[in-house]
């Protein structure tokens, strides 16, 4: 039997504090300076700058990009809606150096995620970093290390943390006895259509790219020209496959769900199975299990390349069930509870959330929510955000261990308490990366 305390979590004090900034609050005194770091105009970072920028007190003092092209549109997006003209930089440790800040916005490549969060927390910063927190285990372990040593706040990406609806739900069942039983199994799917990546090219480098920065910790290779700015994604070297850019936004919420920390197995299959020649490095189709103590276990169907309509018009959702009943979880705070015959009890959709007082607007209400947090927490100095290190990494964790999974075509054992692989040397040897010369400070 859960505890409403149990399933609000992590952040629920700062949660509800940041709450009142964003809705109609005057902008505080205290204001808090950020650095955007990856800031494309087609990319996540642009949505997530412009977020940032709606929370009362929040000023965006530098725009950092090895894209000329991005650095100088964010600029000027920043100075067009704030009215303040910020720093351009291209290199992330050039950024840190600046005492006036007071934290950064990580919206670069994966492979840079864990590696910069650390470099931030270790100048003193607090950290806005994407999921996946990491890009192998290892650099998750020392990512949540380096929060504890250092006492930094960090928030992950992980939005359904932040939502009204969500939290309202946990809550709901929890003050009325679960009645729905206790949760057990979760079932979580994401459906794509992407478009082809086709063949690429090795190219010169266009005039506006660093190209060796962009790499970072990753070991070099010569540019092509289908990597940047998105396709990166589906290669190794940099990206962590649809599992690492979409899977933890509802694995996140299984285990929230289900109460886990670690699973004791990972079992997953999967393949390409609709592209035709493209550069592909990773599946574009996967069915991942995790079991977890006490007979609970979470599955998560995900295809990249989906030309059909996906389950409900859903393209990606999680429904948890108990033994009388089961929660759904989807798409812009859509959550509702069902009985044991399917009989809908309960339902919080998007008219629940704008009467809560939550924003109205689907594609950037819980940006601005979640980044409020995260500035809450920095102001009052909780490291309690609504997705800190440790429950990012747990969730991150998820798919990247299933893509090891996947790739020695075998289940792995793992330690519940610290996701550690059980008598298995191979999956041990999959837990780091490699990294360019000069470039490791993981010491791992």
């Amino acid at each position: 039997m859960y505890s409403r305390r149990q399933f609000l979590g992590y952040g629920s004090a700062a949660f509800i504090a940041a709450s009142g900034r964003v809705f109609g609050a005057e902008a505080p005194s205290n204001r808090v300076r950020l650095a955007i770091v990856g800031c494309h105009e087609l990319g996540r970072g642009q949505q997530v700058m412009k977020s940032a920028l709606r929370v009362p007190g929040v000023d965006i003092a530098c725009v950092c990009d090895v894209d000329s092209r991005a650095r100088d549109f964010a600029a000027a997006e920043v100075e067009r809606l704030s009215g303040f003209a910020p720093r351009k930089e291209k290199d992330l440790r050039k950024v840190l150096e600046d005492p006036t800040l007071d934290g950064v916005i990580l919206e670069t490549p994966d492979h840079w995620h864990a590696y910069g969060a650390v470099l931030a927390m270790q100048a003193g910063k607090h950290v806005y970093v994407e999921k996946p927190c990491c890009f192998c285990p290892r650099e998750g372990e020392i990512l949540v290390d380096t929060w504890k040593r250092t006492g930094r706040v960090l928030q992950v990406g992980s939005q359904r943390r932040s939502s009204s609806n969500y939290r309202a739900a946990f809550v709901w069942l929890a003050e009325n006895g679960n009645p729905v039983g206790e949760l057990r199994f979760a079932k979580c799917w994401y459906a794509s259509n992407r478009a082809s990546i086709g063949r690429g090219r090795v190219a010169p480098v266009p005039e506006w790219l660093d190209w060796d920065l962009w790499q970072g910790p990753a070991p070099r290779v010569a540019y092509r020209d289908n990597v940047v700015h998105y396709n990166w994604h589906w290669f190794r070297r940099w990206g962590t496959a649809e599992t690492g850019n979409n899977a933890p936004h509802f694995a996140d919420v299984a285990r929230w769900a289900l109460g886990g920390k670690f699973p004791e197995r990972v079992t997953t299959a999967g393949g390409l199975v609709f592209p035709k020649g493209d550069d592909y490095e990773w599946p574009d189709t996967y069915s991942m299990s995790f079991e977890y103590p006490g007979g609970k276990f979470a599955t998560f169907e995900l295809v990249s390349h989906l030309r059909a309509r996906t389950f409900k018009n859903a393209g990606s959702g999680a429904i948890v069930y108990g033994d009388r009943g089961s929660v759904y979880f989807g798409p812009y705070d859509d959550v509702c509870v069902l009985d044991e015959k399917g009989v809908e009890i309960k339902r919080w959709d998007k008219d629940t959330a704008a009467k809560a007082g939550s924003l109205t607007d689907p594609t950037t209400s819980l940006d601005i929510i979640h980044m409020s947090n995260f500035v809450a927490c920095i102001r009052s100095g909780s490291q309690k955000t609504a997705a800190p290190a440790d429950e990012g990494y747990m969730s991150s964790y998820m798919p990247i261990v299933a893509n090891i999974s996947l790739d020695l075509h075998e289940p792995i054992r793992t330690d519940p308490e610290t996701g550690r692989p059980i008598g298995n040397k191979a999956a041990e040897a999959l837990w780091r990366r490699e990294y360019e010369k000069g470039w490791n400070v993981f010491q791992v």
